[in-house]
């Protein structure tokens, strides 16, 4: 703060003969600047949700994971890397290339080490403390996802350096962090719990070494990104250009334990009395575009796919069925109004309309040597319309991007599979 009283000091000292415009725009321009590396060296807490949420589907999710139960195993794991660690080469390709990054040399290589460190230090704690069999039983080193954690990791790195150059850097790496949380689950290699235990790890890992590599290197580390004058404007509130483009990350949950004679049809032979459905709290993810009629109203069109596992409570202790795994697609469009509560954060209503499809899901008897057996149970693909409401905040970012957070309700009509869910999630938008 003394330096900055002293620049300004200095500035006005010596800019005698400029215009006034001149002098409150250079003024602004220093202002600006020393409030963004300021905030730049703050800890930053985006997230611990994920990490919340993490911690709580490892207690809700312990009796889901120990059902009887087991997944195929499926060997196609090394691309997952291939995905995980792609957003932390993107940085160094774009360091390579001479691209501008927020830190110095050494600032990067610094808090890159750190993040890694931490990341795989505390995933690697946890798999050692905790022991959790993955789905498939290949091992016992499934707490928590060290895919998720190192793409997380990565993304998280990649938005702090160039996600002020475009906030489609920052959608980019999150994304493709998205999509490791969902190859892991589609390879039967971990519950749900991983993957999100995984992600707070890795996203709370390295904002962590960030802060304390400025607590180590101090301000010189940061590189001074100039503001126009019209991006200045921008970040002072979260009206200027509220329409916008993001990804949703989140949980889907509710109804986890179902009776199948409800929506279900049995193979010939085989008594669904008592059979219950137990599924996983899902993974969601999709995209939203938003439109604001106003600074306060607006509109929105969202496509999301939600994943989750799922197995069959069988009394009779002869019969077990494979794991399996549950796809809903969601399409929705969404009215709703949003004020700002305070500079840069805005809390919004909204109700939402649409569709939602599940696939067709068939269960197979685990047969004596192991392998798939005969059909038990099959559940069929359905089209339902769906309707709910739910609350949003967004809070700035940068001028042309926000974090967010949404709590939505949606009942799917006609239908007792899966009809009433509470959607969870977390995003990063690109205002237009």
């Amino acid at each position: 703060m003394k330096k900055l009283l002293l620049s300004l000091f200095l500035l006005c000292f010596a800019s005698r003969g400029m215009s006034q415009d001149s002098l409150v725009y250079l003024i602004q321009q220093i202002i600006t600047e020393d409030s963004l590396i300021r905030e730049e060296m703050r800890f930053n807490r985006d997230g611990l949700s994920m990490s919340l949420r993490g911690v709580i589907q490892t207690f809700t999710h312990r009796s889901f994971n120990q059902l009887p139960g087991p997944y195929p195993e499926n060997n196609h794991r090394w691309e997952d890397y291939g995905l995980a660690l792609s957003p932390l080469a993107a940085t160094w390709v774009m360091k390579a290339c001479g691209v501008k990054s927020r830190s110095t040399t050494r600032r990067m290589l610094v808090a890159n080490g750190l993040a890694a460190g931490l990341t795989v230090g505390l995933s690697q704690t946890l798999r050692w403390s905790v022991t959790e069999e993955r789905p498939d039983g290949s091992n016992t080193n499934s707490f928590p996802s060290m895919h998720a954690s190192l793409a997380y990791m990565g993304a998280t790195i990649l938005s702090r350096e160039y996600g002020h150059i475009s906030p489609w850097i920052t959608i980019g790496g999150y994304t493709a962090a998205t999509g490791t949380q969902m190859l892991r689950i589609k390879h039967n290699a971990h519950w749900m719990n991983d993957i999100f235990m995984g992600a707070g790890i890795g996203v709370v890992s390295t904002h962590l070494a960030y802060f304390l590599t400025d607590k180590i290197i101090g301000r010189k580390g940061i590189r001074r990104m100039p503001l126009s004058s019209s991006e200045q404007a921008q970040l002072i509130a979260l009206d200027n250009r509220p329409s916008g483009f993001r990804l949703i990350s989140g949980t889907e949950t509710n109804g986890r334990s179902l009776s199948v004679e409800d929506f279900a049809e049995a193979a010939q032979g085989f008594d669904m009395t008592d059979i219950t459905l137990r599924t996983s709290a899902s993974l969601t993810a999709g995209f939203e575009a938003e439109w604001f009629l106003n600074n306060n109203l607006f509109l929105s069109a969202i496509g999301r796919y939600t994943m989750s596992q799922a197995k069959l409570e069988i009394p009779n202790p002869a019969v077990t069925a494979w794991g399996e795994q549950i796809h809903l697609y969601h399409g929705n469009i969404a009215a709703g109004w949003i004020i700002p509560l305070v500079k840069g954060t805005r809390f919004g209503v909204r109700t939402l309309w649409g569709v939602r499809y599940n696939e067709g899901v068939t269960f197979h008897r685990v047969a004596e040597d192991h392998q798939m057996g005969e059909n038990l149970l099959n559940i069929k693909a359905q089209l339902r319309p769906t309707g709910g409401a739910g609350i949003v905040i967004d809070m700035l970012q940068s001028h042309n991007q926000t974090i967010g957070f949404s709590i939505d309700y949606l009942h799917t009509f006609s239908t007792h599979f899966l009809s009433n869910r509470w959607v969870f999630g977390s995003s990063w938008k690109a205002m237009f």
